[in-house]
C-alpha cells in the first residue's frame, strides 16, 4: 500500500446514476488505499458544493457548473462524451478518462464473444434446443472471415489482438494511417469505402466524438455486404438506430449484437427488445473496476489539488 498524497483531507464528488449508495463505498475503501484522507460523498448533496474533484458518469446536466470549488473531473469511464454532453461545463476544467488496460481486456472478451455467438451459430443453437431439437448446423468456416475494427486506439488494439490471437482476419480503420500496427488499417474515404464493401462483421470501437455522430447510418449500412453483422461496444449514438432496424428487417444485414444505445437505459417500448436478430447488453462490455483504476484516479485526484497536469488528460477539441 503506497499512500500518494495525505497531507490534508479533501472532499470528491461521485455519481454514476446507479447504485450510487454501494458504489461510492467500493470507491472509497479502494481510494483510501492511497488517499487516507479522501472523503467521498453524492455529486446530488449539499456536501459536494465543498468537493475539490468530480469521479462522474453522465452526470445531470448543469450540476458540474454549481460546484465553484471543483478542479477537475475524472471520467468513471474510457469515454468522456457524457461529459461533453454538457454545454455548460466550464471550460478551465481538465477532463480525466480512464485508461485501463484492464477494462481493454473486459471489452475485448466482449467482442470475441459477439463474434464466435455469430460464427457459431449460438442462437439458432439455443431456438433449436428450446424446441428440443438435437441437430446439427453448417459450420462457417471462421477463417474465410473478414473482420473489421472500427477504431484502432488502446482499446481497439486490444480488441484486435485477442480477434487475430483466435485465428480471424481483421482490418482495422482509423482517421489515418499507423504505420506502426502490425496489422493492415485502412483510413479515410477510400479506406472507410472498402471496409464497408469488404467485411464480413463491423465492429465499433471508436470515440463518440461530433464527427462519428451518427456514423453508421442508412448510407454505411447500405455499402455492406448482404448478411454483414454488426457490433457496436463503442456509443450509442455512433449508429442511427432507425437505419440499423430497417437494414435488418430488410435481411441486408444479418443482425447486431449491442452493448450500447442512444437512450440508456433501454425504453421499455424499444423495438430492438423483440428483435430475434438484435442480442442485447445493458452497456456491460467493459465496467470499471475500482480495483484497477483506483490508483491512477487518486493520481488524477492529486494533480487537479496540486494545479499539475495530470495524466490521460482528455483533449477538449478531439473529444478524447
Amino acid at each position: 500500500m503506497t499512500d500518494i498524497y495525505s497531507e490534508e483531507p479533501f472532499i470528491v464528488a461521485y455519481y454514476d446514476g446507479a447504485a450510487e449508495a454501494s458504489r461510492i463505498e467500493a470507491w472509497q475503501a479502494r481510494l483510501q488505499n492511497h488517499l487516507p484522507d479522501l472523503k467521498l460523498v453524492p455529486l446530488m448533496s449539499e456536501a459536494a458544493k465543498q468537493a475539490m474533484a468530480a469521479m462522474v458518469w453522465n452526470p445531470p446536466i448543469g450540476q458540474i457548473k454549481q460546484m465553484p470549488n471543483l478542479k477537475g473531473v475524472v471520467s468513471l469511464g474510457q469515454g468522456v462524451d457524457h461529459i461533453f454532453k454538457d454545454e455548460s461545463l466550464p471550460s478551465h476544467l481538465p477532463v480525466v478518462r480512464i485508461v485501463d488496460h484492464d477494462m481493454s481486456v473486459a471489452l475485448g472478451h466482449w467482442v470475441c464473444l459477439s463474434v464466435l455467438e455469430k460464427c457459431r451459430n449460438a442462437s439458432d443453437y439455443r431456438a433449436l434446443a428450446k424446441r428440443r431439437e438435437f441437430r446439427p448446423l453448417p459450420q462457417q468456416d471462421a477463417r474465410a472471415l473478414k473482420l473489421g475494427v472500427y477504431g484502432v486506439g488502446a482499446i481497439g488494439n486490444e480488441v484486435v489482438r485477442q480477434l487475430r490471437a483466435l485465428g480471424f482476419d481483421v482490418t482495422g480503420y482509423a482517421r489515418g494511417p499507423h504505420p506502426d500496427l502490425d496489422y493492415p488499417v485502412k483510413y479515410g474515404e477510400a479506406g472507410l469505402s472498402e471496409m464497408l464493401q469488404e467485411m464480413d462483421i463491423h465492429i465499433c470501437i471508436m470515440p463518440l466524438t461530433e464527427e462519428t455522430t451518427g456514423f453508421f447510418d442508412k448510407a454505411k449500412f447500405s455499402k455492406m455486404k448482404v448478411g454483414a453483422y454488426f457490433i457496436n461496444a463503442g456509443r450509442g449514438k455512433h449508429v442511427i438506430e432507425d437505419d440499423l432496424l430497417t437494414a435488418i428487417n430488410s435481411g441486408h444485414i444479418s443482425g447486431a449484437s449491442l452493448d450500447v444505445f442512444e437512450v440508456e437505459p433501454l425504453p421499455d417500448d424499444h423495438k430492438f427488445w423483440d428483435h430475434p436478430h438484435i442480442t442485447i447488453w445493458p452497456h456491460v462490455a467493459a465496467q470499471t473496476n475500482p480495483q484497477t483504476a483506483s490508483q491512477q484516479i487518486a493520481k488524477a485526484l492529486v494533480s487537479f489539488h496540486k494545479g499539475t497536469e495530470p495524466a490521460n488528460i482528455v483533449d477538449k477539441k478531439k473529444g478524447y
